[in-house]
């Protein structure tokens, strides 16, 4: 027999069932291959950094990677010592100089991903450090607060809201109407985190008393907030009498916010008659403040700091007009009111715990409407913004306006907000909102997938997650 005959012929079998014929296709790659794409980094392009604050650079990835360390990956041209961080994130330790501008440069094989299959994309960033003698913690353009006399933990939350101007969004969100935690609790479940900012409303001050379905002088939530080194706000969809009879007869069920035609709960309450001395609905104005300044008082002996956003979108919609009472005949009784509330609370019931909140009516075109209806310096501590766009955009033309609607001479919020913007959008955009405030969803589910928003559960994740947002775990005790 010959061996050799039969030898090649079997290697040849052998060969060919290993390795497919000829013009065989190539395997296509698994269908559940996620192809590495950055989703976070905590330096922006052309943002100017604090070199003692800023100790590593983190990259974040939407798959695990691995590094390549045949590729370099340069901080002004000197390889970094880079290791991987809880699978998807390369942490690139940096020992930066004051007044320096650095070039940051990630190859485009330097991260790796799929076992070797795919690369990381490259990266080329820009950024800068503070020159020697700025303090990033005081921005000269930022007002001190109104009030002189304010509390130490006031003045506390709002220097740290300075502090983080540029660095950190202060994650928040907003309370059931029945005055609980119900929404930061199923952030909490979804994300593993609590929001660092929570908001109460006094939406039902006119059924709040002791063994109610609602008592606001309960303050337990907002304790339990502020106990856990979070932030506190409150704001008012302030229901007012519909007629003078209506009042008399403490016919509650029939007051309301909405001017009639804009809301199931329309009331004729009238700003102008409520401002004079004398009137029924001035009488009615001045005690409903009092009862506010009674659970505010509350929160003041509690040492409780205060956020505090009343008259929350006056102007309603430009085009089509206001939508509250408050707001129904213009800027200017809308700011008499501001001040007369502010008069009330500070100097006649010495509430010194409260940061003033002025949500500014946001819309293109209108921004000298925008200006105009604007209170003041000296009455206003930091400007809000209410959006509920559909998508994760920045909004940064929203912040400009605001911002400039002062002048720079105030910190930005997101008061209210639908989705949530990307962190990492606001930061490459310049959008640094002081926090965002997610509206609540009624009632919701522990077991909701998504909110009623369109913020899903990983987006949540996501930015809770995001090095430019602070969560109350990350939170500092302010309190003294």
């Amino acid at each position: 027999m010959n061996l050799r005959k039969l030898f090649y012929p079997l290697m040849a079998a052998l060969l060919i069932t290993a390795c497919g014929k000829e013009n065989d296709e190539p395997t296509p790659p698994p269908t559940d291959r996620v192809e590495p794409e950055i989703t976070a980094c905590n330096v922006s392009e052309g943002q100017e950094v604090d070199p003692e604050a800023l100790t590593e650079i983190r990259i974040s990835y939407n798959t695990t990677v691995t590094l390549n360390n045949a590729d370099r990956i340069t901080l002004n041209g000197s390889r970094l010592t880079a290791s991987v961080s809880e699978g998807n994130t390369v942490v690139l330790p940096v020992e930066l100089k004051m007044g320096t501008d650095y070039q940051l440069v990630v190859p485009a094989h330097a991260v790796i991903a799929n076992n070797g299959a795919s690369y990381g994309p490259a990266l080329t960033l820009k950024f800068k450090t503070l020159t020697k003698g700025q303090d990033p913690s005081e921005p000269t353009n930022f007002a001190p607060l109104t009030n002189t006399n304010a509390t130490a933990q006031a003045v506390n939350v709002y220097n740290f809201l300075i502090q983080q101007h540029g660095q950190k969004i202060i994650s928040g969100a907003m309370a059931n109407v029945n005055n609980n935690n119900d929404m930061a609790d199923w952030v909490n479940r979804v994300t593993g985190k609590y929001p660092a900012l929570t908001g109460y409303d006094f939406i039902h001050l006119k059924d709040s008393k002791p063994g109610a379905w609602i008592d606001y002088s309960d303050i337990a939530p907002a304790r339990t907030q502020w106990q856990n080194n979070g932030l506190v706000t409150y704001m008012w969809h302030w229901n007012a009498p519909n007629s003078k009879e209506d009042y008399e007869k403490g016919a509650t069920g029939k007051y309301g916010f909405y001017i009639p035609g804009k809301g199931s709960e329309g009331t004729e309450f009238d700003i102008r008659e409520a401002l004079k001395e004398g009137t029924w609905q001035n009488e009615f104005l001045l005690a409903d403040i009092d009862r506010v300044a009674e659970v505010l008082g509350q929160l003041q002996q509690a040492g409780i700091p205060v956020l505090w956003r009343p008259l929350h979108e006056a102007a309603g919609d430009y085009r089509y007009g206001p939508w509250f009472w408050w707001g129904r005949h213009g800027d200017e009784y809308v700011k008499q009111l501001w001040i007369l509330l502010y008069d009330r609370l500070v100097r006649y019931h010495g509430l010194n715990n409260l940061i003033w909140v002025w949500t500014a009516q946001c819309q293109r075109g209108y921004e000298a409407q925008m200006k105009a209806s604007y209170p003041g310096d000296e009455y206003v501590d930091i400007v809000g913004v209410d959006l509920y766009p559909d998508n994760d955009n920045s909004q940064v033309v929203s912040y400009k306006a605001a911002l400039d609607m002062t002048d720079g001479r105030k910190l930005v919020s997101l008061s209210e907000v639908g989705r949530i913007p990307s962190p990492q959008k606001c930061m490459n955009d310049g959008a640094y909102w002081a926090w965002f405030m997610e509206w609540y969803t009624y009632n919701i589910d522990n077991n909701a997938a998504v909110d009623d928003f369109g913020n899903t559960r990983d987006a949540w994740k996501q930015v809770m997650t995001s090095p430019f947002v602070m969560t109350r775990e990350q939170m500092p005790d302010l309190k003294n």
